[in-house]
């Protein structure tokens, strides 16, 4: 049996909306995962615990504001610390125009409101960061 993949799931420290990522890091768990959840006061705080923790996977829970500025730093950081490895995935209220962009910045996979299952966000992960 190999190691288990480790996820970070995190949301800014001012977005107090944390019902659905709370559920994922329990169904991630929940499929032999080991998750880590925090918050950030500024996401260039992400990838240094990213590699502390040694992660698979990036999550970013987004509610509000700050999802097209805190990912676009995000995915820099990560390309500065050569850790372009690390499956970035993203949830919450995003719209289909900010999908796009997303995805053109590196983002792996981004999972909107209404579209799909929760099992569809534990499957992606285990296919990517295995």
């Amino acid at each position: 049996m190999g190691q288990k993949i480790r996820v970070l799931l995190t949301k800014s420290d001012q977005d107090a909306h944390e019902m659905g990522v709370r559920h994922i890091a329990g169904l991630l768990r929940d499929a032999g995962m080991e998750v880590i959840f925090t918050r950030y006061h500024v996401i260039d705080e992400v990838p240094a615990v990213a590699e502390q923790e040694d992660v698979s996977a990036i999550g970013l829970s987004f509610y509000g504001s700050g999802l097209i500025y805190d990912t676009s730093r995000l995915m820099e950081q990560l390309k500065k610390k050569e850790m372009q490895d690390i499956t970035v995935f993203l949830g919450g209220t995003i719209m289909e125009k900010e999908k796009d962009e997303l995805l053109k910045m590196g983002v792996d996979m981004v999972f909107m409101p209404g579209v799909g299952k929760f099992q569809d966000i534990v499957d992606f992960v285990t296919s990517k960061a295995a």
